[in-house]
């Protein structure tokens, strides 16, 4: 290899040189190997000699040291001064007074500030010192003005302190610290156990929840209430156990004036007026008394707390949701209460119960909202009824008016005008027909909002659990996604079907008393119009819950009073325009029918359109009619008055169907007849529109 070269790989080695100059790089790398190998271990050889010598200089320097020191030590205890007398001479009473005064002085000054400093357990441990230093001082009667003025003060920095406890125990934001800090300073101006603390902390959490539930129910405040719920219930949980304990347990290691926080207070200047302080005062330790709840009792406290702060929210929730009408409005509230709890789930106590409470309230809400949205077709229904009723017509397609409108905004309102007075609608049928059509909208809107609730990823939302909490979750992420889905889709149809069951039900019976009644015809051409209307609208939406078989066994009898009062206006119609006609037979044209015939059909569209317009006469409705005129016109009183000959009887016969003229002695004449009677109508009955 030449001088300064390199290889990075062996495979470059091969690819640059040939076999026998690669062999030759091999030694030459092994040798510069052992060489390095060589120059290390001299080198680490050289160092460790080095450090060894260092360490055994300073082994000894370390001897020479201690035995200096002992020789220094020796001396001093040698040059000590005689022992004296140093027994200290008991204070007076009077100097032993004034000095626990000046302490108790110093103690409210000090306690003031560390309240507004919110040190409110330094605060309630030097409140302690003063009740004992006027315990102390309480049959110095020279002092009696100055202790009740102190007295006071002290009353008055234990409320403020206890103001405080309650402010930070409230305040969702405090850290654990500080909750401790405030349970200890109950506990020592209160003297209670750290029990009776925690459950004076529940009471308060839950007031708070409550006064603010009752100030306010509106939604935010229903958000607030159930946040600060999880949180407190996340406090309680961290705090039950060793926190408490440990923190009463630093209280009663050692007396409060041999704490450090409380002797590094120079403004108390302990060092002046300890020995002139009774040793009670020296020595106090605070007591609490103790009790001990297993974890099953503990979980029991939180569980009850959390079932009365549950009540609260849901009574607030169900007052709340009372004012919601709107689907909408309901399932993105539940979607953000549901927000709030599933995080933190399976970290609080009693979630499960908190989340069957919720799901209680917005389940009754929309079963509600379902039954009311499902009621709202009775209503339509009302007044579809109503507008067989109602005095107005419906006005005619070729008024002047309707010609005239105004085609401002894209022309809509002529367009929906034009439709109505075509449908035969008069101004309440209107209406119905609109109420009829947004409902089936908000109907159908509220089945596919219920629809898109497997959509959300609830999954990413919930609380990660642990192993054994899997079955848990799929079953909670379950009863979101498919059992309230099918809950609530199921309470839709099931209001839906009793609206249509009622529906029905109502227009049967309007029906049923029009059609015994004959003289009721402007009614049932209304209520036939009114079921054509809701009718098609209701089949189009729901095509898998309108069978309405008792509505379809009634209509005909509607169809046959049309028919009977077309019937009894065309005869009299017939009577009235009847005139003398001398023509014989042999002078009408050959294969046409008689002006009689004619005549009797044209008068016949006409009434048809003066009772149903051009939107009644659907093939049920024509047949019903021509059925009631067939029978009228084959009448052998009256067929005189409809038709002359043999073939006004066969075109009349074609015209209405299915009646065929008497056959004289030449049958073969009569089939010749009536076939060109046939052949005539359909070249003439474009002529007869509603009819043909």
């Amino acid at each position: 290899m030449e001088p300064g070269g390199t290889i990075a790989t062996w495979q470059q080695a091969f690819e640059e040189y040939r076999i026998p100059a690669t062999r030759a790089i091999e030694k030459q790398l092994r040798a510069s190997v052992t060489r390095d190998k060589e120059k290390l271990r001299a080198l680490v050889g050289g160092s460790y000699r080095e450090l060894l010598a260092t360490a055994e200089a300073i082994v000894a320097l370390d001897a020479k040291t201690k035995a200096a020191e002992e020789h220094i030590s020796t001396i001093s205890h040698n040059c000590r001064p005689p022992p004296h007398d140093l027994s200290a001479r008991p204070p007076s009473s009077n100097k032993a007074a004034l000095a626990q005064l000046r302490l108790l002085q110093r103690c409210c000054t000090t306690s003031a500030t560390a309240l507004r400093a919110q040190n409110i357990l330094q605060c309630a441990q030097l409140i302690v010192i003063s009740r004992l230093l006027l315990k102390s001082l309480g049959d110095q009667q020279g002092l009696a003005r100055s202790l009740e003025i102190l007295t006071n003060k002290i009353s008055l920095l234990r409320r403020r302190l206890l103001r405080q406890v309650d402010a930070k125990l409230l305040n969702p934001l405090s850290t654990r610290s500080d909750v401790l800090d405030s349970l200890c300073s109950y506990c020592l101006v209160t003297s209670v156990s750290s029990e009776d603390a925690l459950a004076y902390f529940r009471q308060l959490r839950l007031d708070k929840i409550r006064r603010q539930l009752t100030k306010s129910g509106d939604r935010y405040t229903i958000c607030d209430a159930l946040r600060y719920q999880i949180e407190s219930l996340q406090t309680f949980k961290s705090l039950t156990g060793r926190p408490i304990a440990d923190a009463m347990n630093n209280l009663q290691r050692r007396p409060i004036l041999a704490d450090a926080t409380i002797k590094e207070l120079e403004l108390l200047d302990l060092d002046t007026v300890w020995s002139l302080l009774p040793v009670e005062i020296h020595t106090f330790v605070p007591y609490f008394k103790r009790i001990t709840l297993s974890p099953e009792e503990m979980r029991s406290r939180l569980e009850a707390w959390s079932v009365e702060a549950s009540r609260v929210l849901s009574a607030a929730l169900d007052s709340h949701l009372s004012n919601m009408t709107n689907v909408t409005d309901v399932l993105e509230f539940r979607k953000e209460l549901y927000t709030i709890l599933l995080p933190s789930y399976f970290s609080v106590p009693a979630s499960a119960d908190i989340a069957a409470q919720i799901r209680h309230c917005l389940n009754q809400r929309l079963t509600a909202i379902c039954q009311t949205q499902g009621s709202r077709l009775n209503d339509i229904t009302k007044l579809l009824l109503e507008g067989t009723n109602a005095e107005d017509s419906a006005k005619s397609l070729w008024d002047a008016d309707l010609a005239q409108a105004s085609l401002s905004n894209g022309g809509s309102r002529f367009i929906k005008q034009v439709k109505n007075r075509h449908a035969g609608l008069n101004r309440v049928l209107s209406k119905a027909a609109r109420m009829l059509d947004a409902w089936i909208l908000s109907v159908n809107a509220t089945q596919n909002q219920i629809d898109e609730l497997p959509k959300i990823r609830w999954r990413d939302i919930v609380e990660e659990p642990e192993e054994e909490q899997e079955d848990d979750a799929s079953r909670l992420i379950r009863g979101l996604s498919e059992t309230d889905r099918e809950a609530y889709s199921r309470e839709l149809q099931e209001a839906l079907r009793v609206s249509l069951s009622e529906y029905e039900k109502s227009m049967v019976e309007a029906a049923s008393l029009i059609a015994d009644d004959a003289s009721s015809v402007y009614r049932a051409v209304t209520l036939l119009r009114s079921i054509r209307t809701s009718l098609v609208a209701l089949q189009r939406a729901f095509p898998d819950d309108t069978r309405f078989d008792d509505l379809d066994a009634i209509v005909p009898k509607l169809h046959e009073v049309v028919a009977n009062e077309i019937a009894r206006q065309l005869s009299q119609s017939t009577r009235q325009g009847r005139k003398s006609d001398k023509l014989i037979e042999a002078a009408l044209p050959e294969k046409m029918p008689s002006p009689a015939a004619f005549s009797t059909l044209r008068r016949l569209c006409q009434i048809m359109l003066d009772i149903g317009g051009t939107d009644l006469w659907s093939p049920p409705a024509v047949h019903a009619m021509k059925k009631a005129i067939r029978h009228q016109v084959s009448d052998a009183g009256q067929k005189s008055n409809y038709a002359r000959n043999e073939f006004d009887e066969a075109y009349l016969g074609a015209a209405l169907g299915h009646v065929l003229p008497e056959h004289s002695s030449k049958d073969a004449g009569s089939d010749m007849t009536a076939r060109a009677a046939a052949e005539y109508w359909k070249r003439t009955k474009s002529l007869f529109g509603v009819l043909g």
